[in-house]
């Protein structure tokens, strides 16, 4: 850990949409500055929602939630948006923007109300196009991409407002191998740089390559948390997805198997 003090922690969090159930229940973790975290668990296992609650988007219902070593609601949405950026699963964007332009509006928090980019936005916006690999895509409108170029412009966004923290939900969902192996990349060195990364994935062998920590979560609780060898284990994670997995050293590193052999 590059900190002694969290960046982000979670205190006895519990939280349900429109008081039905509660889809998160009684969360508390904490989250390290230059480390790189991985939350995983089934689908509905409430990955998401945590995301959206350390955003701000939705107050908890119990419990807080601190930034910076400061309550989030000390923080002002423009704060806390130079604090945190989101790289969302998906997102409907209903203007024809070109890359260049949607990238730079992950600089709005860095700019007065109606200010226009300037030249050190358009640089930063350049710089996570060169980040990613996808600087030729400048020029094409966001409407044209495939669907893995489309998430590769979303992370893009997102690194380009420079902020301490970054959430990704689920962000290797829709690449294809080559553009996997270059987000990995791109997350662990972002650590080395100072960023705080906490991402979503059902892939246990995304969080291998490139996590420190892990959370295992199902059902709306945590189960487990802690450094990354002792939280992706056999056990933990044939408990947390209720079904038979192998966790197996292979030349060096760990690999996640499916056990299908007959009960």
């Amino acid at each position: 850990m590059t900190g002694n003090h969290p960046i982000l922690s979670l205190h006895n969090v519990w939280f349900s949409y429109n008081g039905a159930r509660d889809v998160l229940q009684d969360i508390s973790l904490a989250v390290y500055p230059g480390t790189v975290n991985a939350v995983l668990g089934p689908n509905g296992a409430g990955k998401s929602t945590l995301l959206h609650l350390i955003l701000g988007l939705y107050p908890p219902r119990q419990g807080e939630i601190r930034v910076g070593g400061h309550p989030l609601s000390a923080h002002s949405r423009r704060s806390l948006s130079r604090q945190i950026a989101l790289v969302p699963q998906r997102e409907h964007i209903p203007f024809e923007f070109r890359v260049l332009e949607y990238v730079l509006l992950g600089r709005t928090p860095h700019l007065d109300f109606l200010q226009m980019p300037g030249p050190e936005d358009v640089r930063a916006a350049r710089q996570a196009l060169e980040q990613l690999g996808i600087a030729d895509l400048a020029d094409r409108r966001v409407s044209a991409l495939s669907g893995g170029e489309h998430q590769l412009v979303l992370i893009a966004r997102a690194v380009a407002q420079e902020t301490p923290i970054l959430l990704l939900d689920e962000p290797t969902a829709h690449l294809d191998l080559a553009n996997k192996r270059r987000i990995l990349t791109l997350l662990r060195d972002l650590a080395a740089q100072g960023t705080t990364v906490l991402f979503t994935t059902h892939d246990p062998e995304t969080a291998l390559a490139v996590a420190d920590t892990c959370i295992l979560m199902r059902a709306g609780r945590v189960l487990y948390q802690g450094p990354v060898d002792d939280v992706l284990t056999t056990e933990k994670l044939t408990q947390t997805y209720e079904t038979p997995l192998r966790v197996l050293p292979v030349d060096g590193t760990r690999v996640v198997l499916l056990d299908l052999a007959p009960r």
